[in-house]
């Protein structure tokens, strides 16, 4: 009897000490997603808006520091906001809604001359082979002296007219004599098929678009396909940047560096797996795959705030002076604030 009683004991224990073997096993498991969650809950440090642009060349990295969860990694909770068109982007810098926004310098040039304090704290592409103009089928436009006379549509503030006016001084083409008509990029499409415009200055995936509905591409800033002029053209290098107003970056530097860390991971990852991050893309703004892998082709990702960057910088602000937009060229330094994007990555500024 005892030894049926002994054993009759160890496995009344041995249960037990198993149902307490399986309680403690779930009342970890359900600490450990108790603490997981807290965790998560933890990282999330800041939550910032972004602005930027439904334009592979402008928000690309914007788009991929979001969908990679980049900008998670990093604490932050990333509303992106994209607009149809950069041209919208300064009014909502001015009016303080869009403090972090994804442009370019010439938007931050514009508002600088209205008083506009806001600084520029790292390139992210340099995208001059996608600032097109296109002419519209049966314009007659086939060298750059056929120009004249014509109609062409543009977005008012586009970058691209630099290009436009690097053309017609190196093949002395009289800019005067090409009327420009302020069009958005989608009312540039409607107006040249309705052929009210002869031709349309614009950028990806417009340029894109008008080709496929007949166009015919005539140059960008980087490459002529012009009658009298083909190959490559040093006629615009133009950069997509991220900005952020004064008020912004005087109280929230953890948050613009932690950006500045995500967006760099994001650009690593454009240049290592284009493929798949034209996909991301292409799904955030409902374009085709091989259409946005085409247009990333032709666009040089990088952060770098080197010479290049600089002197691309200080050429549209000369122009910008020239045509009366400012009032004068500002010093690089006086809208570029370098302080950030060093406390990131000190290797990506190569000047002083």
């Amino acid at each position: 009897m005892r030894v049926v009683g002994r054993f009759g004991m160890h496995i009344k224990w041995g249960l037990i000490a198993g149902l307490l073997t399986v309680i403690c096993a779930v009342a970890l498991v359900g600490c450990s997603d108790s603490g997981k969650a807290l965790q998560d809950n933890f990282r999330i440090r800041h939550k910032v808006v972004a602005y930027g642009v439904t334009d592979p060349q402008i928000s690309a990295q914007q788009i991929i520091a979001e969908e990679k969860g980049y900008f998670r990694e990093e604490g932050l909770e990333v509303e992106n906001r994209l607009v149809q068109s950069g041209g919208e982007m300064p009014a909502l810098i001015k009016s303080g809604e869009a403090q972090v926004s994804f442009e370019s310098p010439y938007t931050v040039l514009a508002l600088a001359t209205e008083g506009v304090k806001v600084k520029v704290v790292a390139p992210m592409a340099d995208i001059g082979d996608t600032q097109c103009v296109v002419a519209g089928p049966g314009a007659g436009i086939v060298n750059s002296k056929d120009l004249e006379g014509k109609r062409i549509g543009m977005a008012e503030g586009s970058g691209v007219m630099l290009a436009i006016r690097n053309m017609c001084y190196e093949l002395k083409v009289d800019m005067n004599r090409i009327t420009f008509v302020p069009l958005s990029p989608r009312n540039q499409l409607q107006a040249m098929e309705a052929g009210s415009i002869d031709a349309m200055a614009c950028w990806e995936p417009w340029i894109s678009i008008a080709q496929a509905n007949g166009g015919t591409l005539l140059f960008s800033g980087l490459n002529s396909y012009l009658g009298d002029k083909r190959g490559k053209v040093d006629w615009l290098s133009f950069y997509t940047t991220m900005q952020v107003s004064d008020d912004y970056l005087q109280g929230h530097a953890e948050e613009v560096e932690a950006m500045l860390r995500a967006l760099e991971k994001a650009t690593n990852f454009i240049n290592e797996s284009p493929d798949e991050a034209a996909a991301i893309i292409a799904g955030r703004l409902n374009l085709e795959k091989g259409q946005v892998r085409r247009i990333m082709a032709d666009n040089h990702y990088s952060m770098a705030i080197d010479q290049h960057f600089r002197s691309s910088c200080e050429e549209m602000s000369s122009f910008m002076m020239k045509v009366g937009q400012i009032k004068e060229a500002p010093i690089f330094w006086d809208y570029v604030n370098a302080d950030y994007l060093r406390m990131t990555n000190r290797s990506l500024v190569t000047i002083k």
